[in-house]
């Protein structure tokens, strides 16, 4: 996966490839944002199939937030590896750390989780919008609030000084 968008990245001309790397952490993130997307809304999508599957109207509230749950769970436990692995190259000594990252990493996602289920609730069972279209424009949103979460409270660098997470 990751040696796909290397390869896409070598082949682009001189000045884009100084412009990647000087924003790497920002192309990655959407790179990787992008398949998490994907995972997100394939994952809905299944949800929503065998929920009508079983009888149920995806438009209902019940039904709307069991799908979106468990698309939720899928996309942030790929995001979290993806992020910490590939985008903020965050490495873990420790099992504590790696909790301590994990719970935050997590806790920041309930956040959006629940603007998510906001918007999805208000736009496709209140106002009776196209729920695959909520799902897809909301998708947007949740992206830019989880790299502000994940680039200034999750995998902060630890400063020069301190050795401790730079206060921002």
């Amino acid at each position: 996966m990751l040696k796909f968008f290397e390869w896409f990245i070598s082949i682009l001309p001189k000045p884009l490839q100084r412009l990647y790397h000087k924003y790497e952490d920002i192309c990655l993130y959407v790179y990787f944002g992008a398949l998490t997307t994907f995972l997100s809304i394939a994952s809905q999508y299944l949800a929503a199939f065998a929920m009508t599957k079983w009888g149920y109207d995806i438009n209902d509230s019940f039904p709307n937030i069991i799908c979106t749950t468990f698309s939720w769970i899928i996309a942030v436990t790929f995001a979290f590896f993806t992020n910490k692995t590939y985008v903020f190259k965050s490495k873990s000594s420790t099992k504590a750390e790696f909790l301590k990252q994990a719970g935050s990493f997590y806790g920041a996602r309930v956040v959006t989780y629940f603007l998510e289920i906001g918007i999805m609730l208000l736009f496709a069972t209140l106002l009776r919008w196209n729920y695959y279209l909520v799902k897809f424009g909301a998708q947007f949103l949740i992206l830019l609030a989880n790299y502000v979460f994940s680039k200034l409270v999750v995998f902060r660098k630890p400063t020069e000084e301190t050795g401790s997470p730079a206060e921002k």
